[in-house]
């Protein structure tokens, strides 16, 4: 492909990203609309200008790096408070729509006479939400920063559960037997290490940026820093993502962990004195970035789509509706908060990187052999996208009567 059609191709795509933001801010109609229609157009089944074959070699890194780097960017507006309040709550109702979720669709596709572990296989694949449309979804609302926390947890917990167990159940197919405490230990071991080589990266950045790095323009490096922490995590055997998290969460309480771990011992400054470690304009830097990932992920998913493969369209809708219908229970946890963050925490059921990632696995390695169950996977992860972004335009528009209403 001729390389000025393709720098002319990703010019447009992030031109067509900021007219959807500006659609979405405008009109309340969902950017992520605009890009999935983008990528459906200029995939396979309709212009087939870009071929999906051409992006199997980029098309892992580029989801692993929009993962770690949008859950670094939303934990930088998660203050520690917020985040103690919202950390049980975040992960009860992770693991209550998660375990829900693979429990239906597995249900799903065992009726349909899918054989048990491979209806099991994508039920924990499909069984959670993505960071990657709500973290940009809840930034754009301007909710209050508890809700944040706890999507941003549910997000980020579920998507670390995909993984796991979907892995796991992988290695049942192939080798046909698995300890019962595998999968638990797993989860735990991810959870543990990535925590706190999040934590001491973090601690780490302070002595880096107090000593070495004295300037306050430090971007590109604070994202090198980013990407170092997801390897050194992965290769501890924790989970890359969850680190990133926990750096940018430490990042952007810098002052509170100061001043609760004493590192500045010998030159002690009052902590109103202490510049923020993230300025407003690094935030801002960060945000743009996850602006071009969250533009060209969007349009990678629509490129995914195959409308031709009926049954898959079929059994990708059923599956999806099933999802939306069922998000609502979770509002047995949720009872005590207000009327619209309960509509909010409902509205947001999208599926994306995280199954993306597994179906990538599963085919390469010959696990999933069924053309069907791959573009049921992307057809879910497409249409439930679209869904999750139909419940959250008419949250907003419903919140805008409300508030009108009151005045």
């Amino acid at each position: 492909m001729d390389t000025k059609f393709i720098l002319l191709l990703i010019s447009l795509i992030i031109l067509f990203g900021y007219f959807a933001e500006w659609v979405f801010r405008k009109f309340s109609i969902p950017d992520t609309l605009i890009l999935l229609s983008i990528g459906f157009i200029l995939g396979p089944s309709v212009l087939n200008l870009l071929n999906i074959g051409s992006l199997q070699y980029i098309a892992p890194i580029f989801t692993t790096f929009t993962l770690l780097f949008l859950m670094f960017d939303g934990a930088l507006y998660i203050d520690l408070k917020s985040f103690a309040n919202g950390l049980g709550s975040g992960i009860m109702i992770g693991l209550w729509n998660f375990t829900l979720s693979a429990a239906i669709i597995t249900a799903i596709l065992y009726y349909l006479n899918y054989d048990l572990l491979t209806a099991v296989f994508i039920g924990f694949t499909l069984g959670g939400i993505t960071s990657a449309y709500v973290i940009p979804i809840l930034k754009q609302l301007n909710i209050n920063k508890k809700i944040f926390t706890i999507m941003t947890i549910e997000s980020s917990i579920t998507d670390v559960l995909s993984i796991v167990f979907a892995l796991t159940v992988m290695q049942l197919k192939l080798a046909h037997k698995i300890q019962a405490g595998t999968i638990f230990s797993n989860i735990a071991s991810l959870f543990a290490i990535a925590s706190l080589t999040g934590v001491i990266s973090g601690v780490v950045w302070f002595s880096i940026e107090g000593t070495i790095i004295k300037e306050d323009e430090n971007y590109i490096m604070m994202i090198a820093y980013v990407v170092l922490t997801y390897i050194i995590t992965e290769y501890l055997g924790g989970n890359g993502a969850i680190a990133t998290l926990f750096l940018g969460l430490i990042l952007a309480n810098s002052k509170t962990v100061k001043s609760f771990g004493r590192l500045i011992k010998k030159s002690r400054k009052k902590e109103e004195n202490q510049k923020p470690i993230v300025s407003k304009r690094e935030k801002l830097f960060y945000k743009e970035i996850s602006f071009f990932l969250k533009t060209f992920f969007f349009v990678y998913i629509g490129l995914l789509l195959n409308l031709k493969n009926m049954e898959a369209v079929i059994i990708g809708s059923v599956i999806s509706v099933s999802l939306m219908l069922i998000r609502p229970i979770s509002s047995i946890l949720t009872k005590k908060y207000e009327f619209f963050d309960r509509k909010l925490i409902n509205s947001l059921f999208a599926r994306g990187i995280a199954p993306a990632v597994i179906v990538l696995i599963a085919s390469s390695n010959g696990i999933i052999k069924d053309k069907t169950i791959i573009d049921v996977v992307y057809f879910v992860i497409t249409m439930s996208i679209i869904l999750s972004s139909i419940k959250v335009f008419l949250y907003k528009y419903k919140l805008k009567n409300a508030l009108k209403n009151k005045k």
